[in-house]
């Protein structure tokens, strides 16, 4: 159908894949580094079990990813935390 599936899916597989992968958001036509799907997936698993509740929304997500992502890789000033960041600026979400 020619629809690019990381661009027509939601903001939260955007969000994914460009944490994985790399990437510009076509929206926002922000580019960003990705850190590798080992490290993503580490960082949304431990953000979903442990900080995600039923009412959480893609601004709580982004805290929730943030403390993740400094949990398990050198704290809110890591590399990982500043990509979970930079990631969530470029697909829309403060």
């Amino acid at each position: 159908s020619g629809l690019d599936v990381h661009y027509s899916s939601g903001i939260a597989n955007n969000f994914f894949y460009l944490l994985s992968e790399g990437g510009t958001n076509k929206t926002s036509g922000k580019t960003v580094t990705g850190i590798g799907r080992g490290k993503a997936e580490k960082i949304w698993y431990r953000a979903l079990t442990t900080y995600f509740t039923s009412s959480t929304n893609f601004s709580a997500a982004r805290v929730a990813t943030l403390k993740a992502a400094a949990d398990l890789y050198g704290g809110a000033a890591g590399a990982e935390a500043k990509a979970v960041a930079a990631v969530w600026d470029a697909v829309g979400v403060k």
